[in-house]
């Protein structure tokens, strides 16, 4: 199968309907209040994806080695356990923001960026193929061997470092090491289990993490990408916080993220923060 491109056909009822290549997927989406626009679309849904069993039902077989086009890069998807697909498409606008920053670097060495709750690889690979050094982490080992395929597959899996560790973790050693980077993407889960079972919560585990990152980066041109789906922190949060620790100096970008359906209503798919500055 031909790499295919991604549409999202109608949502609504707390479900959405897309193509992914033609084939078309049925699955929540929290988010996905309003009433359906094509009911009729929605009984040709090739799978669908029942949340409270957690389990997928295949009217028609998944594609063979199925691909989805990201303009730059190409990431291969299949269906997860938890009703994801391997890939979030509305990061689109991110990846091509990413790209930019590696081709505006004006240092002769390559950009040097850290890739923190990096899931199966699609920012690291929006900085790979543009030309920059990745640090790839991920918890889950599943997701950074995913990251790994898609790299390969991509040329540039000399250009990543795939590491399977917790981000606080990994952070703290990459400090002790005084290891610099010039940008650092983060998509950090509004809650989860660090090492040890360790309870993790965005609203009282992001602020220092935060600022262990912000010591990372070292470079003269500073630059980072939150996303995240939160009720508790969002962009403005965010915002506030970047600006009391940097000063007026940090030009920042933020809002939310959403994709547009065939009838032009935009699913929301959570916030993002993008921040360059100079010290």
């Amino acid at each position: 199968m031909s790499a295919g491109t991604y549409q999202l056909i109608d949502f609504g009822a707390g479900r959405k309907l897309e193509s992914l290549g033609g084939y078309l997927v049925d699955r929540p989406s929290p988010a996905a209040e309003p009433h359906r626009r094509r009911q009729r679309d929605w009984s040709a849904a090739d799978a669908r994806f029942d949340a409270d069993r957690r389990r997928w039902t295949f009217h028609r077989p998944w594609p063979e080695a199925a691909e989805l086009d990201c303009g730059s890069f190409v990431m291969p998807i299949q269906p997860t356990p938890f009703g994801h697909i391997g890939i979030f498409p509305e990061q689109h606008a991110n990846w091509k923001w990413l790209r930019t920053r590696v081709q505006q670097h004006r240092e002769e060495a390559p950009l040097q960026a850290l890739n923190l709750f990096g899931y199966t690889g699609a920012s690291s690979l929006a900085v790979a193929t543009a030309g920059g050094k990745v640090a790839h982490v991920d918890a889950a080992k599943p997701n950074v061997m995913a990251a790994r395929r898609a790299a390969d597959r991509a040329g540039c899996d000399q250009s990543i470092r795939f590491l399977t560790d917790d981000a606080g973790k990994f952070v703290a050693r990459e400090l002790r090491r005084q290891r610099q980077y010039d940008l650092i993407i983060l998509d950090p889960p509004a809650y989860g289990h660090g090492p040890r079972g360790k309870a993790w919560r965005l609203e009282r585990d992001l602020w220092p993490l935060l600022q262990q990152c912000l010591d990372l980066l070292t470079a003269p041109v500073r630059q980072l990408l939150l996303t995240g789906h939160s009720e508790q922190v969002g962009s403005a949060d965010v915002t506030a916080w970047l600006r009391r620790q940097l000063g007026s100096g940090v030009e920042i970008a933020a809002g939310r993220s959403g994709l547009p359906d065939t009838a032009r209503r935009k699913l929301d798919c959570g916030f993002y923060v993008r921040a360059v500055w100079e010290p």
